[in-house]
């Protein structure tokens, strides 16, 4: 007889557990403190390991919490990146502590374990937060470990992958999805049979209230389903399911008949009800989304059915983003969560705590974006755990039995949550998820409060455009607005809207992300005491769109207090974004990245903010952009190059070599060539027969559906053929170029025989000197500071990254010394040759190209690479007479806004230009 290993392993490690069950039952009573380090070391073991420590976990983590200095918690055990794990009290209600657990879970970067453990020696709650926030994947108890081995896959030796009974966020999309094609289905039958697609929206919004309500018991022995049953047997659900709909609208309860025992719901969702015949098609699919368990359905993410009915076009148009729990909570902890924590904390007696019951009744929150209500959701959820809090911290002040049973009542209502959106359903389906959010909260904390009616939330939930409509005044405005680059406003949303925003927002320069608006609009509402959370994207903390939002925001007293600089979008939008979290009062504790850090600048940077610094008029000229051209026609290969060179040396006048983005991060490569007539009339072109003839057979053609004029009549130039930047390299051996986008900040000299097209930045000069500063540590830093980012990427945009680069003022061009200065130009120019020559031979020798050889040798001390730019920043550092730990930005920006006064007095100013010994 053959045993799999794997039965094998399973065998051994149930009953290795059970040794673990039997010395719990035996020898642990419970105690948090004393047994916990004794009971988790034994868990390990179970699993194969020596212990705890042995295994790699640390025990007693201390992470910072809250927004006080000196406000520490201690993890009892975390083992990166797989699980924390916190230890209560023999019989604690684990409930109570798994907002705890998420704020450590939060801090532990980098390498956040992936679970998490709440345990009283009696139950193990896991929690996997990546994918629900307050509910646990499974709940083991301390007998059933035996049994249950395949939920504790990543406690093994090898990780597994663990198997859980409550994952409930699969079920949910399922679910939504069936919900999504029965909406349009109906929708799209409503069209042709003449009723409106409110009609469809109302309909299935009543069935998934219903649902929910069925399973929650809110709603008498399924009756729902039972309806939807005897209609696919051939009863009318027009009667069966209006009647249903309508009995939830009828004040007091049915007390007899087939609706029997149902209670007035509101006059809200069921004010209107709509009698549609179903078919048989779109009943059995209610029919199947009914007989899922509804209790497992997590609303924070049920919106998914608002993204599964908007269609690509709408969600595209409107920068409509689904936005995961998690990512959600990133906002409600900092902005909600933890003021509120920190005032419970410090309220001691009764008056201060009866205090803050009257503030929380009165607290509101707003979401001017609110799509289907999954932050509203989520708020609601946190904040009635606060609420509990609160009023168990006033019953274990009060005497009596009785006092502590009048504090039990609802301060907090979904009457204090408010939102607005563009979008009808987003707006219904809001109201549906907030409605439900209450008996959630009931059943899971054990509430006593009333349960029906449900809340009318026809005022709270509005649907209306942010931009152009009255703000609801909150102390907490919260959301993710929509994502949509600022180029592309008047292609997605047409030129009349657009111009009506601009209008709207006169003082904002540039074209900066759609999302910005909600930025300014949230702090301008913003009450004295107020905090505010906005998701964007990460171009918020970039050029124009920062000084359209973060910048805003400072500029007019806010702090922001937690943010994430950029992470990758967790839905289906290909985007990275920024989250950002502020307040009107200073704050003592700052997290960027959920990391405690000294500052947070604007660049979402733990960094002094260098936006300030401002253009040096001794580096104007000296950098631009690559020639733009508008037309693939203008590109040939070098062959047809040296064709038709033979067949007319004349052609040589306008054919050369040109280097793009993708040639210049692989210079080994063989290089396209380029028909340049630069700005030659169409009389002069006519000279050079072969070059025109392939223009107007190709770029000619191109441009004819193009709108700009321009571009139709002189076909045979390019767009921007940049005559500045010809006449700036006119007489120079080479130039100094880099990529616009790029992962590493590296500029490569290029023979002047080559000329720079798309996708390039160019540096007018051919001095080395230049060349080693521009890529020494000191400019990437400057650059990193200044620039945006794609995807990742740095982009390198001159106006920002070099015309406001301060140069050392070191050599005899400058007054200001800093250091003994005798050879360290020419060493920097020395070492710059080096390191140029030592990129050429590895670079050629391997046809690598400059990316691949700095992905391999940039960041390894051993390698040549790496040990020449350290000798390059070396003597950079020297010759600004900085030291290798001052701040180099703020330094740098002193000398930026010394040398703009410089040259406002009429001072010299060393500049980008070549110095002279």
């Amino acid at each position: 007889m053959i045993v799999s290993s794997r039965l094998v392993d399973v065998t051994s490690r149930s009953q290795n557990l059970q040794a673990f069950v039997n010395f719990c039952q035996q020898y642990i009573s419970g105690k948090e403190r004393s047994e916990a380090q004794k009971f988790l070391d034994r868990f390990f073991q179970a699993f194969g390991h020596e212990g705890a420590i042995e295994a790699g976990a640390e025990l007693e983590k201390a992470i910072a919490k809250g927004s006080k200095k000196g406000k520490t918690g201690f993890a009892d055990l975390v083992w990166k990146p797989r699980v924390l794990i916190e230890m209560k009290t023999k019989g604690e209600d684990l409930a109570k502590h798994y907002r705890q657990a998420f704020n450590y879970w939060t801090r532990l970067v980098p390498d956040r374990p992936q679970y998490v453990i709440l345990c009283n020696f009696d139950e193990f709650w896991i929690y996997d937060f990546n994918s629900q926030v307050d509910e646990p994947v499974d709940i083991v108890a301390l007998e059933d470990l035996p049994k249950r081995v395949a939920v504790f896959g990543f406690m093994e030796i090898e990780d597994k992958t663990p198997i859980f009974n409550n994952n409930q966020v699969e079920i949910t999309k399922e679910t939504a999805r069936k919900m999504g094609e029965l909406y349009e289905i109906i929708e799209q039958r409503g069209k042709k049979e003449g009723f409106k697609d409110y009609v469809a929206r109302r309909l299935i919004l009543q069935c998934v209230l219903s649902m929910f309500a069925e399973d929650r018991g809110l709603l008498p022995d399924n009756i729902f389903t039972r309806c939807v049953d005897e209609c696919l047997n051939g009863k009318s659900s027009y009667d069966l399911l209006g009647g249903l709909f309508d009995a939830m609208n009828r004040p007091g309860i049915i007390p007899a008949g087939r609706y029997k025992g149902v209670d007035y719901f509101n006059g809200g969702l069921f004010a209107t009800i709509h009698h549609v015949e179903l078919t048989q098609e779109e009943l059995t699919l209610l029919a199947t989304a009914a007989k899922e368990d509804w209790t497992t359905i997590r609303p924070a993410i049920f919106g998914s059915i608002f993204e599964g009915t908007a269609s690509n076009k709408q969600r595209h148009r409107h920068g409509i983003h689904f936005t995961s729990e998690v990512d959600i909570m990133k906002i409600v902890r900092p902005t909600i969560s933890n003021y509120w924590d920190e005032k419970i904390e410090v309220a001691n007696s009764i008056a201060e705590l009866s205090a803050l019951q009257l503030e929380l009744s009165n607290y509101r929150v707003f979401d001017p974006a609110c799509g289907s209500g999954n932050f509203l959701y989520l708020a609601y959820q946190e904040l009635k755990e606060i609420e509990k809090d609160l009023l168990d911290k006033i019953a274990s002040r009060r005497r009596s039995e009785t006092s502590k049973q009048q504090v039990q009542m609802g301060l907090v209502t979904p009457l204090q949550f408010y939102g607005m959106d563009i979008n009808p359903f987003a707006v219904e389906l809001a109201k549906v998820t907030l409605t439900i959010a209450k008996k959630v909260a009931i059943d899971k904390l054990g509430l006593t409060e009333q349960e029906l009616p449900l809340d009318t939330l026809d005022q709270n939930i509005v649907c209306d455009d942010a931009l152009f409509s009255p703000w609801v005044k909150a102390d907490a405005i919260i959301g993710n607005p929509p994502f949509l680059g600022g180029k592309r406003l008047k292609q997605e949303l047409g030129e009349e809207y657009t111009e009506k925003v601009y209008k709207q927002f006169f003082d904002v320069k540039g074209q900066p992300d759609f999302c910005t608006y909600w930025f300014r609009l949230a702090e301008d509402n913003l009450e004295q005491n107020g905090r505010a959370g906005l998701v964007g994207t990460n171009s918020i903390a970039q050029n124009t769109s920062r000084e359209a939002s973060l910048d805003y925001l400072t500029d007019n007293g806010s702090y922001i207090h937690d943010a994430i600089s950029s992470q990758v979008w967790s839905g289906d939008a290909n985007v990275h974004v920024s989250i950002v979290n502020w307040s009107k009062q200073k704050p003592e504790k700052l997290f960027l990245d959920n990391l405690p850090v000294e500052r947070i600048s604007t660049s979402l940077k733990n960094e002094i903010a260098v936006n300030k610094a401002k253009k040096i008029k001794a580096n104007k000229n000296y950098s631009f952009e690559g020639c733009k051209l508008i037309g693939k026609g203008f590109i040939i290969s070098k062959h047809e190059a040296q064709q038709w060179t033979q067949e007319s040396s004349k052609n040589a006048e306008v054919l050369k070599p040109m280097i793009d983005g993708k040639s210049l991060v692989n210079l080994h490569l063989p290089m396209d060539w380029i028909i340049d007539f630069n700005n030659m009339s169409i009389e002069e072109a006519f000279s050079y027969k072969k070059p025109l003839e392939r223009v107007k057979n190709t770029v000619k053609i191109e441009r004819e559906n193009k709108k700009n004029k321009k571009l139709k009549e002189k076909w045979w130039l390019f767009e921007r053929s940049r005559p500045a930047m010809r006449k700036a390299l006119t007489g120079l051996s080479c130039y100094f170029a880099i990529p616009k986008v790029t992962k590493y900040t590296v500029f490569s000299p290029i023979d002047i025989s080559i000329l720079p097209c798309e996708a390039n930045m160019v540096i007018a000069s051919d001095d080395y000197y230049i060349l080693g500063i521009i890529n020494s540590h000191i400019h990437r830093l400057w650059v990193k500071a200044q620039s945006s980012t794609l995807k990742g990427d740095t982009r390198y945009t001159n106006t920002t990254c070099f015309e406001t680069f301060p140069f050392p003022q070191n050599h005899s061009r400058g007054e200001r010394r800093f250091a003994d200065t005798d050879n360290v130009v020419q060493q920097i120019r020395d070492k710059m040759t080096e390191l140029h020559e030592y990129r050429t031979q590895q670079m050629e020798q391997k046809q690598w190209g400059i990316t691949q050889l700095y992905n391999q040798y940039f960041h390894e001390p051993a390698s040549k690479l790496y040990q020449l730019h350290q000798q390059l920043d070396k003597l950079v550092l020297q010759a600004y007479g900085f030291k290798t730990n001052d701040d180099i930005l703020a330094k740098l920006l002193e000398l930026n806004l010394e040398l703009v006064a410089k040259e406002k007095r009429g001072e010299p100013v060393i500049g980008a230009e070549s110095p002279i010994d």
